[in-house]
């Protein structure tokens, strides 16, 4: 059976599914009520829909997924609805956000890695939509290239935050905001190198890259470090106000 063209919520019509994966089915949908494209999430948790443990992950799921939806951020996908259908089989809700045309970083990095100014421009914003998160008590959990859409007019945007929780339950186990931080660091690897064996000179981000994945914490950058690294590896691939004169003023050759 397929839920190709199903209404979802009385409102959000599926017409396309456009990924899966092990945090769920993704669909591109139409919100019938606002007539707007939008990205229809249904997740995925392991276990028997009728066990108890996995209705208590469902409700914490639920639950989790309105607390990220108070993410507000231009490099952070929005969540617009959370939809709950009671006749469903397993409690599972419908995450309804914001539809970003174009591909994943993952998709991008399948063609070679990124060169350094651009792969600290994504990870700029990126670590932008993390401190909107941080900032109200979300933990992302699940950065990755996967997870970083690159839209229209060099648009960075970071999903997957329908499986964010509170930080108190991340920092019991060593995560928290600084888990998050962590995989930036390894994002930032990914996209010099490529999405494959890593290999080959990491340029500027190379420190960086490996101070914020560095076991010790007293070695790793915090968010406001991070961003002047970041921004220091565009700033110098960005040609002086002179060059960009002569660059224009130049004869094509």
């Amino acid at each position: 059976m397929t839920d190709r063209g199903r209404l979802v919520g009385e409102r959000y019509r599926l017409l396309r599914r456009v990924g899966s994966g092990a945090q769920g089915t993704v669909w591109r949908g139409l919100d019938e009520a606002a007539g707007r494209d939008v990205a229809v999430r249904r997740p995925r948790l392991p276990g028997d829909p009728g066990d108890e443990a996995y209705r208590r992950a469902a409700h914490r799921l639920h639950h989790e997924v309105r607390a990220a939806a108070r993410v507000d951020h231009p490099a952070a996908v929005r969540i617009h609805d959370v939809v709950v259908e009671e006749a469903g089989p397993d409690g599972l809700p419908w995450i309804v956000m914001e539809w970003v045309p174009g591909e994943s970083l993952h998709e991008a990095l399948l063609r070679g890695p990124l060169p350094p100014p651009e792969a600290a421009r994504v990870g700029l914003a990126v670590l932008g939509a993390l401190r909107a998160a941080h900032a109200v008590g979300i933990v992302h959990r699940a950065v990755g290239p996967a997870n970083v859409l690159l839209g229209p007019h060099g648009r960075v945007a970071l999903t997957g935050f329908g499986t964010a929780r509170p930080p108190g339950e991340e920092a019991l186990r060593g995560g928290g905001p600084a888990a998050d931080l962590r995989s930036l660091g390894a994002l930032l690897h990914t996209a010099v190198t490529g999405d494959g064996p890593a290999g080959g000179p990491l340029g500027p981000l190379g420190a960086l890259a490996g101070r914020l994945r560095s076991p010790d914490a007293g070695e790793r950058p915090g968010a406001e470090e991070t961003a002047r690294l970041l921004e220091a590896v565009i700033s110098v691939a960005a040609p002086a106000p002179e060059r960009r004169e002569a660059i224009r003023s130049s004869p094509s050759t």
